[in-house]
């Protein structure tokens, strides 16, 4: 056994990569506070700020074990963790050093194993729809899959097991995630489970999640939630001049909350420049005048392959019992953001 632990370590082959995104900006929201116009430096717009390290060893017969560690960053303040301002990640606030993502895992012939804290497929899911990639204050998280009583982070998910299928699957792929709760004596608190199944095909997309979480218990002792689940369709097929998107989804907790998404979208790539643009509405199925409908409009220029320059343009129109980016329901909020993104 001494003898093969040696034999291992000398002909396992190992990489470790550094990378990141820095990516800060100037945003001017009106609407958001009853106060007036909110302008200030932010960080992570178009995509949120983040260094990490991944790494795998090859072991041979196609089996490799590999890690990532990923931190976020508030640019504006220097500070590590996932910044409020952040639209990618306002509903998973972490100021833990690797809050962003964190996982040990196996891949091989038999598909990716991966332990820890990470994505979930509903998520990875909505980024390969989304005109704006997760990104900017329009970006698809901000109507779908959003409720106030959710109180579980459906974007990142702890105390993770997930599964990816492997890619030769003639252009489908497939995912599922188990994020346990961990409250003694009851498995199923706080517990959380979702699945994804995508395919893609030269210039077509399609892309099916689902995700649960099981709020049976929150962070406050003895209170007691309703389990949140949202089904999620979407698919984009590119023309060449011009990329179409659509998307759907279905959200429902408990007897109070039912709500429906509808997202479409365009994006047009012209050389370094590129123009993205979509209409979001929520419909909601339980409450009378909580409809909202979100116009959006977004466009960046390469300097080079890892450096671009970007604005963007959002208003969200709310009726009157609807409070999306807001604290007045009813209120309409407008957000100008422009800003610069590096990658290394």
């Amino acid at each position: 056994m001494a003898f093969m632990g040696a034999f291992g370590s000398v002909s396992a082959q190992s990489n470790v990569t550094v990378y990141g995104t820095l990516d800060a900006g100037v945003s001017s929201i009106n609407g958001t506070k009853p106060a007036g116009i909110v302008t200030k430096l932010s960080s992570g717009q178009q995509s949120y700020s983040r260094f990490g390290f991944a790494g795998t060893e090859d072991m041979g017969d196609g089996l490799k074990a590999l890690f990532l560690l990923e931190a976020g960053v508030e640019l504006n303040r220097g500070n590590t963790g996932l910044d409020s301002i952040d639209y990618n990640v306002r509903k998973s606030h972490d100021t833990n050093l690797f809050g962003s993502q964190a996982y040990v895992g196996l891949t091989g012939n038999f598909g990716t194993l991966k332990l820890g804290r990470q994505f979930t497929p509903l998520y990875n899911a909505y980024g390969a729809i989304d005109p704006f990639m997760n990104g900017f204050a329009a970006n698809i998280n901000n109507f779908f899959g959003i409720n106030n009583l959710y109180t579980s982070d459906y974007q990142r998910m702890s105390n993770a097991v997930v599964y990816e299928a492997p890619d030769n699957l003639n252009g489908f792929k497939a995912s599922a995630a188990y994020g346990f709760g961990g409250f003694a004596g009851d498995l199923s608190a706080q517990s959380q489970v979702g699945a994804s199944l995508g395919y893609l095909n030269g210039p077509l997309t399609v892309s099916y999640a689902y995700h649960e979480a099981n709020n049976e218990k929150t962070t406050v002792e003895g209170a007691l939630t309703d389990t949140f689940r949202t089904n999620f369709i979407g698919a984009a097929y590119d023309f060449g001049l011009v990329k179409l998107h659509a998307a759907y989804d279905q959200n429902e907790q408990g007897p109070r909350f039912k709500t429906e998404d509808y997202l479409f979208g365009l994006t047009l790539p012209v050389g370094a420049h590129a123009v993205f643009a979509d209409y979001t509405h929520k419909k909601n199925k339980i409450v009378d005048s909580a409809d909202a409908d979100q116009y959006a409009v977004g466009y960046t220029y390469n300097l080079s392959k890892r450096t671009n320059v970007y604005t963007a343009y959002t208003y969200v129109q709310n009726q009157s019992n609807s409070s999306i980016d807001t604290e007045t329901p009813g209120k309409s909020v407008g957000t100008i953001q422009a800003g610069l993104r590096h990658t290394f």
